[in-house]
């Protein structure tokens, strides 16, 4: 720990060392948390962290934004490397504080309120901004539910047909708690077959996208939403593709 910090304010740094203790003494199975490398900490720790980054990169509304739009711009460049997307084709904007905003983001930039969203229930592995009551996805939205099979399985032809008769204005795909492949490709015929977009949420599973071992859902989803602070392990953010 940074000397400065023991002896400017040595009550926030016994919590700060209790809980450095904490995580590297507990085997940690939430699945929406990861342990940060010392040097995401690092970055995090560092000058950027005085800075207003309000509006797009080279648009903004602050002067003195010329580290901030370079950085900006960097990381947005790394995104799409990493996903191996065409930067002509893709827009990234890596500014969102967490995935839940992110997601009321997408939903409020693609539809009116009071649009139809279609998404699975967190019974069945969803998320509150899929939707939930208590999130502001489910009070501004109406929300109708697709869900697993009795094998708690993905069904695609039960998906469809409540697609076709709801005609929800957007499909949520990517969840919270389930442990098994995603067809993307299949979600995607789904959604034009009835005029919907298609918004994955992969938080949960964007390490695995990217090290090639679960399905992309590059270029069936109209619009890709993911945390950096899961399984990616950086900082605790998340990103709209």
């Amino acid at each position: 720990m940074n000397e400065i910090i023991k002896k400017t304010d040595s009550q926030i740094a016994k919590l700060i060392k209790k809980e450095e203790r904490r995580q590297a003494e507990t085997l940690n199975l939430i699945a929406s948390e990861n342990y940060p490398s010392r040097a995401v900490r690092e970055a995090l720790s560092s000058i950027f962290v005085a800075k207003y980054a309000e509006g797009r990169p080279y648009k903004r509304y602050y002067g003195g934004m010329e580290n901030v739009d370079k950085l900006e711009t960097l990381v947005e460049e790394r995104v799409k490397k990493a996903f191996k997307l065409n930067p002509e084709k893709w827009a990234v904007n890596v500014q969102p504080y967490s995935g839940s905003p992110a997601n009321y983001a997408v939903l409020r930039g693609l539809l009116k309120p009071g649009d139809k969203i279609m998404a699975i229930p967190l019974s069945h592995g969803g998320h509150l901004t899929h939707g939930a009551s208590a999130s502001l996805s489910g009070q501004d939205f109406k929300v109708v539910n697709y869900f697993l099979d009795k094998n708690k399985l993905l069904d695609y032809k039960q998906i469809e047909r409540i697609a076709k008769k709801e005609k929800p204005k957007l499909i949520i795909t990517g969840y919270s708690a389930y442990p098994r492949k995603i067809d993307f490709k299949k979600f995607s015929q789904i959604a034009r077959k009835v005029g919907a977009y298609l918004l994955a949420d992969t938080s949960h599973i964007t390490g695995l996208i990217i090290g090639r071992v679960h399905p992309s859902p590059f270029p069936w989803a109209d619009v890709v939403m993911t945390t950096t602070h899961k399984t990616l392990r950086g900082p605790r953010g998340a990103m709209i593709i």
